[in-house]
């Protein structure tokens, strides 16, 4: 009998950070399982599937949320949406039968989204843990949660995981020390996107080549988030004049190509990236020389782009790890616990701090943004040096995340 891997945790490849680790997952687990089957419990899975349409996968809606709600909203909901009785039962079924369930995400096991969320990406390991199905919290960035009810949230259900890997040292850390949860079923790894692979050569110059505007001068991509400031609570018209003011640097000072990477492309207005990029190219005039690669592109389609560029300044943190997990100077704009602790454990502190990140809200301060944009630039060639340094360990270690799973679904396949 083959393995039923179940994969939690998934919203929708309309966000291409999902993407990346979904695929990523499934590919490096391919190597290891051979046979094995997939389930991919969904937000968009008629999307999803026509983006990963192998045989071996199988996406269906993710309606385990549905106990979480009250009865008088959960009988709206069903009046809405008949078949949610029926999708519950199935991705329910799925769970109890899978031979390990993996709570994929990134970062889904925090505060910054709300209790609720958290909760929602809990229920299907709830699930799988009552059913004696072993379940691995995968490569995540966790915590620091900001209330006691979603620590304790997280805290009474991790600890009877498997294994919990977690992509970079702080929440390891906060896992260990904080939390307490048990020291030998917490493992330091890496995000699963830096193994996330390009198109062909050919196809991946046709793509950047395209979005492009001139040979012979800098390339920078720029990853714009329409959502930050809405989970901040920051200035939304402020963010966009900071961009402007960054891009009219670029342009003036190193006559760069701009390519605009919209890496979540949600049917929400608030998660739409497209949505920023627009105003932005509006504000500017739509000069030729800044392009939107806003095309019905992949996860590894916008790798290839960012690639080949010369500097990445990313708000999304997959953009970012497409810039980071192929050499490129990059500069993040975080939000949270995964940005710097990514960095620090690829460039070291110090390195991190002067030139490789700068927070939401130092972003916004005026004139901070472009300096630290100037900075990312003037410091390029020591960022990918210490990227090329980094990164054989950091690909290694994100192959070890997939250890625990291996070691979970041979031991207990039914």
């Amino acid at each position: 009998m083959s393995q039923k891997i179940v994969i939690t945790g998934i919203t929708s490849f309309r966000n291409h950070g999902v993407e990346a680790l979904v695929v990523s997952t499934i590919a490096q687990l391919r190597l290891r399982l051979p046979g094995a089957s997939f389930t991919v419990l969904d937000r968009a899975p008629d999307f999803d599937a026509s983006r990963l349409p192998d045989k071996d996968v199988r996406f269906i809606h993710d309606y385990t949320i549905r106990p979480l709600y009250a009865g008088r909203l959960r009988k709206l909901l069903t009046s809405i949406v008949p078949s949610l009785d029926k999708d519950a039962a199935i991705a329910a079924a799925e769970l109890r039968t899978a031979s390990c369930v993996v709570a994929s995400g990134g970062d889904v096991f925090c505060s910054e989204y709300g209790h609720r969320s958290l909760l929602s990406h809990l229920q299907p390991l709830r699930i799988a843990h009552a059913a004696g199905v072993p379940f691995i919290i995968h490569a995540q960035s966790i915590g620091p949660f900001n209330n006691d009810p979603d620590t304790a949230a997280f805290s009474d259900l991790a600890k009877h995981a498997s294994a919990i890997t977690v992509r970079e040292s702080a929440s390891f850390n906060y896992l260990r020390d904080v939390l307490k949860l048990p020291h030998d079923r917490i493992h330091l790894v890496a995000d699963p996107a830096f193994l996330l692979t390009q198109p062909d050569a050919t196809e991946g110059d046709a793509l950047f080549n395209h979005h492009r505007a001139l040979p012979d001068r800098p390339t920078i991509a720029l990853s714009t988030s329409s959502a930050i400031c809405h989970w901040m609570g920051s200035d939304a018209s402020r963010h966009v004049d900071t961009w402007i003011e960054v891009i009219s640097w670029l342009r003036s000072s190193l006559d760069a190509n701009i390519i605009i990477i919209p890496h979540v492309q949600e049917t929400s207005a608030k998660n739409e990236d497209r949505v920023i990029a627009t105003e932005i190219l509006r504000r500017i005039g739509h000069d030729p020389r800044v392009r939107l690669a806003g095309g019905d592109f992949s996860a590894s389609d916008y790798k290839a782009i960012i690639s080949r560029c010369d500097l990445v300044v990313a708000e999304r943190m997959h953009a970012a790890i497409a810039g980071l997990s192929t050499g490129v100077p990059t500069l993040v704009i975080g939000y949270s616990i995964k940005a710097e602790g990514i960095l620090n454990d690829l460039l070291g502190k110090e390195l991190t701090q002067n030139a490789a990140l700068i927070s939401i809200k130092d972003f916004l301060a005026p004139g901070a943004g472009l300096a630290r944009v100037q900075s990312a630039w003037q410091n390029r060639k020591a960022l990918a040096d210490a990227l090329a340094t980094a990164l054989p360990d950091t690909r290694e270690r994100s192959r070890k995340a997939y250890d625990p799973i291996v070691t979970a679904a041979t031991s207990t396949f039914r």
